[in-house]
């Protein structure tokens, strides 16, 4: 652990000068700010309180799991949803216990099952029927009871990007409502000896503004618990509404709070419970990048000015869509500036591109005060979907992840290196 305090330039990082950061440990650099991401959880696990209800709140690690964050997460309460093996074993590197885990996953490998069982995690969240009499077969050779959620699909189209939709009619996840799969999905658990349903599970998608949209989610799933209810006399405990909460797509972004969020969750339980027999269930949500997103940041070097035969103004930085596909994929947008002059006025706008052979356009229009190569470009709120879907594009090697807090930095993840690439190259000759 090593300190980092300066008081040369404006931009801190958890305390520390991100220019000593990318000399120390290299850019591109992924830079966690703990007390930001601590603060986060904290917040959504207060806003999760409520009178009269039973509520958890999960972390979902897709959005960024390394075992330091899974260890922070557990620590400030947090349950963790994993979704494959590697995800299961890296939460138990960072100390979190498997019935702490919740494991998801659309098509859960046989020794990703049978891992999940016998670790005993929390819950599994059940995606088709097949599954459910793998499960069963699993716990019955294993001698245990497994504890199921089901995903069911209520057939809602979130409005947000049509990749990161996940309970639209075409969505490839859970059971479908409307159709009777998720009822017959009802009785096939609730007729298996070593299977437990302990409830229902519905994740919306990602990066969503409108709270209207989980009101209607829960609206469906008390339905379909009504007529779960009715029709063999299931009794859910557990009502998952899922995550996808939008936060940091930019610096003008509204985000929605984490209590307006509950709000809007709890309040649609009692209204659409009234008048119903079925009982208050405990609420779990799954916020990934809105837990996250606002703690990460990316330092890049500029390594490249040049003006475009459209005389745009544009420059190359050492890293790209290796470390965040995010621009490419969805057309994602951040906050920029560079690190030494965050408030010096801006003399133009300039399209910021990565490194890579494809347009690799990160940014279109940041505006910067007269950027140069070797200057050091902050990018915000990065946290999330950035270092978890880096990829080795163009032989590229992962970048380093280092959590900061009051002044100090540790690594979390090292910088890969590209013999660890290479190593996996099989260069015999065939015989």
């Amino acid at each position: 652990m090593t300190t980092h305090n300066s008081e040369r330039v404006s931009v801190s990082l958890g305390g520390c000068d991100p220019a000593t950061l990318a000399r120390e440990f290299g850019t591109p650099l992924v830079v966690i700010d703990e007390m930001c991401l601590r603060s986060r959880m904290r917040r959504f696990r207060e806003a999760f309180i409520r009178p009269g209800w039973a509520s958890s709140v999960t972390y979902a690690g897709k959005a960024l799991l390394l075992a330091a964050i899974a260890r922070i997460a557990h620590e400030e309460g947090l349950a963790v949803d994993v979704c494959s093996l590697g995800e299961l074993r890296t939460a138990a590197l960072g100390g979190v216990p498997a019935d702490r885990c919740i494991v998801h996953g659309c098509f859960k490998t046989p020794d990703e099952l049978e891992a999940a069982v016998k670790a005993s995690v929390r819950h599994v969240v059940v995606d088709h029927a097949a599954e459910i009499d793998d499960l069963d077969r699993l716990a019955r050779a294993n001698g245990v009871t497994c504890d199921v959620l089901l995903r069911v699909n209520p057939s809602i189209t979130a409005y947000t990007h049509e990749l990161v939709q996940t309970s639209a009619p075409a969505s490839k996840f859970g059971f479908a409502i409307s159709d009777g799969q998720a009822l017959a999905a009802v009785r096939k658990v609730s007729a298996k000896k070593n299977l437990h349903l302990s409830g229902i599970h519905c994740h919306l998608g990602s990066q969503i503004y409108d709270l209207r949209s989980y009101a209607r989610a829960v609206d469906s799933l008390v339905d379909f618990a009504k007529a779960a209810f009715d029709d063999s006399g299931a009794a859910f405990s557990i009502v998952d509404v899922g995550g996808g909460l939008a936060a940091g797509d930019g610096a003008d972004s509204d985000d929605p709070t984490p209590e307006a969020w509950a709000s809007a969750i709890f309040d649609a339980f009692e209204r659409r419970l009234a008048g119903t027999p079925l009982q208050r269930p405990h609420v779990y949500v799954e916020p990934g990048r809105a837990l996250i997103a606002q703690a990460g940041t990316t330092l890049y070097r500029i390594g490249v000015r040049k003006r475009l035969p459209d005389g745009a103004q544009a420059l190359i930085v050492d890293g790209g869509m290796s470390d965040n596909p995010r621009p490419a994929l969805y057309e994602a947008r951040y906050s920029v500036c560079i690190a030494d002059r965050p408030d010096a006025r801006p003399d133009g706008s300039y399209v910021i591109f990565g490194r890579h052979c494809e347009t690799d356009r990160l940014f279109p229009d940041a505006a910067l005060p007269d950027p140069q190569p070797g200057d050091l470009l902050v990018v915000r709120d990065t946290g999330a979907y950035t270092y978890s879907m880096a990829s080795n594009y163009n032989r590229f090697v992962r970048p380093a992840v280092v959590i900061v807090d009051n002044g100090r930095a540790r690594l979390a993840a090292a910088r890969e290196t590209l013999d660890r690439v290479l190593a996996l190259d099989v260069t015999e000759s065939p015989t």
